[in-house]
């Protein structure tokens, strides 16, 4: 009996106590909740840049095109003013010449915004070799070991930028392994792509990977590869002159084909995409801010001339 009362007892101050810190509590937070202040935060217009997207590549003559748009203002609604599509864009052929270039004037080709098939019509603002409605044979192929020169003139303003293609590394076989059930859909078993190449014995040599398959085959351009440009990056600091078996750690389904693409840039092209990968997945406004590389010169611009060396290859998984 003694013991009962002495845990009542303790229950009751215990919960006496509880009460008064909650009263406490609130008698502290009383004087924050009962005033209120607006604040207005002033955010500074900032300068519209050019954003330039543009690539140069030796297998696919349609994927060499740029995309011109505009970036706006934070608080901006006028999203129909972002397009670009009155500049003047061309891509001249050239080598390096001991400290610089030497460009051949006779390969410069004038890109413009033309419609193509399998091209959205929406989509206005993307500059073609207009060959590619004529006489696609003929339009603009990148070849590894040319240097091309980017030249944009718009609104009274030069933009250009430089790539060079590099010998592409070839890949020697594609493999399939590393199986698991979907978790949305456990009908779907799916396999992970290994690609087996041996990587040169130069240091910095990077690559970005892309694939084609079933979800995005019938997707236009370079954006719609892996996922929306959520491309894998490589680079060969820790592995130069190994031989490379690397896994992708996106899944496929079995019985999908895949087009598989590795392409290989230069460093700067690397930094622009790695650099484009952090800030798309950064985690928002109130995140660690990340920079975004570029390599074209001009005043408020932005974006990235992409040479890419491909090897491709096609692989149904199994």
């Amino acid at each position: 009996m003694q013991k009962q009362l002495t845990l009542i007892y303790n229950t009751f101050i215990a919960c006496n106590r509880l009460l008064l810190l909650t009263a406490a509590l609130l008698i502290v937070c009383l004087p924050f909740t009962s005033c209120q202040k607006d604040f207005n935060v002033k955010v500074k217009p900032n300068t519209p840049k050019l954003v330039v997207e543009a690539y140069i590549n030796n297998e696919m003559r349609t994927y060499n095109y740029v995309i011109l748009s505009r970036s706006l203002d934070y608080l901006s609604l006028n999203f129909e003013s972002t397009p670009v599509t009155d500049a003047t864009v061309t891509i001249t052929e050239g080598e390096r010449a001991g400290d610089g270039y030497k460009w051949d004037t006779a390969t410069k080709v004038q890109l413009l915004p033309i419609p193509l098939s399998g091209v959205p019509a929406e989509l206005t603002n993307i500059y073609f070799d207009s060959r590619l409605a004529i006489d696609s044979s003929h339009a603009l192929l990148g070849k590894p070991g040319k240097s091309y020169l980017l030249q944009i003139s718009e609104g009274g303003n030069e933009y250009s930028a430089i790539n060079t293609l590099l010998p592409p590394v070839q890949i020697d076989s594609l493999t399939t392994g590393y199986g698991y059930n979907d978790e949305e859909d456990s009908s779907k078993y799916k396999l992970r792509i290994t690609n087996n190449y041996q990587d040169p014995d130069t240091l910095n040599n990077t690559q970005i990977f892309f694939y084609r398959f079933s979800e995005n085959r019938n997707q236009f351009g370079w954006g719609s590869f892996s996922g929306n440009r959520n491309n894998s990056t490589g680079t060969d600091e820790l592995t130069n002159g190994q031989y490379i078996r690397l896994t992708q750690s996106r899944g496929f389904v079995v019985g999908d084909t895949v087009e598989y693409h590795m392409a290989s840039v230069t460093r700067d092209v690397y930094n622009f995409w790695e650099s484009f990968n952090n800030a798309r997945n950064n985690g928002g406004p109130f995140a660690t801010p990340v920079t975004l590389t570029t390599n074209i010169t001009g005043t408020n611009v932005t974006g990235c001339f992409s040479g890419m060396s491909l090897s491709s290859t096609t692989i149904i998984i199994k």
